[in-house]
């Protein structure tokens, strides 16, 4: 058997066995909770995509990836009243998810070989699963042929702005060397990266993690003879817990958690990326929502050829 079936068949079963750890039984009930710091973190990640959600509302969507009990899809709903169909390569949370009427449906879906067929959708969307997949680039293509108008990526990001340099990096470097001196357990949300700068192989479920590049997203836009393509970079953070604590203003961990991002703004990092790619022409109106939201718009040149 090939190596990414095998990394296929660990993902698929480390899902599949997740929903029966009773050790993990008080975070799984902790991702529904809507009053949590790190429901707050999700819903800001969501807040991101408002024109693209808006624009669309009215159309059909997928999501990739969705394991968690379809929760992507839940909260698109209750945000933008989205119409989104959840799939995941594992089944259990998923059918769980059906039994409690949190979804209506559901497909069990390898993102590398979806069963749907050309252009089913209108929106694919794709939240912190990408990096997951063994070959995520052929994904990628599977998502573009299944969707009608746009596909949408949650990703870290590998680019320039997620490095920084010079007098802003010897002092983020410091703060890392002071937070591992008095062992305080939390950290910049980088996923894709070690302590020395390498990429890294995860633990759970024992794949190695991707990021996206925009620059090679943009070229495959123009490879395909796309329409275009958006992103916006940000950066998040994580400390453990904020699953179980309240978003109050009195929240020492809310209030850290905040610090953290803000910190990492000031050093001119971009760790995280929201990526659309446009399969035909997107709204002019669209366009400008996005731009007035902090996206960048990359120049698209036409293929003289076509």
């Amino acid at each position: 058997m090939p190596d990414y079936k095998k990394l296929t068949e660990i993902q698929k079963k480390h899902m599949n066995e997740d929903i029966h750890d009773l050790s993990r039984k008080d975070i799984h009930e902790a991702w529904f909770r809507e009053d949590t710091v790190d429901f707050w973190r999700n819903k800001r990640m969501l807040d991101f995509i408002s024109p693209i959600a808006k624009f669309y509302s009215k159309n059909t969507w997928v999501s990739i990836g969705d394991g968690r009990y379809g929760l992507d899809s839940i909260r698109l709903k209750k945000l933008y009243d989205l119409n989104v169909f959840p799939t995941d390569i594992s089944e259990n949370m998923l059918k769980k998810s059906k039994e409690m009427n949190l979804i209506n449906d559901y497909g069990v879906e390898n993102a590398e070989e979806l069963s749907f067929g050309d252009e089913t959708f209108d929106v694919v969307f794709c939240k912190e699963s990408f990096h997951h997949f063994p070959r995520p680039i052929i994904a990628l293509y599977e998502m573009l042929r299944v969707a009608r108008e746009a596909v949408i990526l949650y990703e870290p990001t590998d680019s320039d702005k997620a490095r920084v340099s010079g007098k802003k990096y010897i002092i983020s470097a410091l703060k890392i060397m002071l937070n591992k001196i008095v062992n305080r357990n939390h950290m910049p949300y980088v996923p894709n990266i070690d302590d020395s700068g390498n990429h890294i192989y995860e633990k759970d479920p024992k794949n190695y993690v991707y990021s996206v590049s925009n620059s090679e997203i943009n070229k495959i836009v123009h490879g395909l003879n796309l329409a275009g393509m958006a992103f916006f970079e940000y950066n998040d953070a994580y400390i453990p817990g904020i699953e179980f604590e309240k978003a109050t203003q009195d929240s020492k961990l809310f209030k850290k958690l905040k610090k953290d991002i803000q910190e990492l703004d000031e050093t001119g990092a971009r760790t995280l990326t929201v990526t659309i790619i446009f399969k035909r022409d997107f709204d002019l109106v669209l366009r400008e929502d996005l731009l007035n939201a902090g996206y960048t718009i990359p120049p698209k040149v036409e293929n003289p050829y076509v």
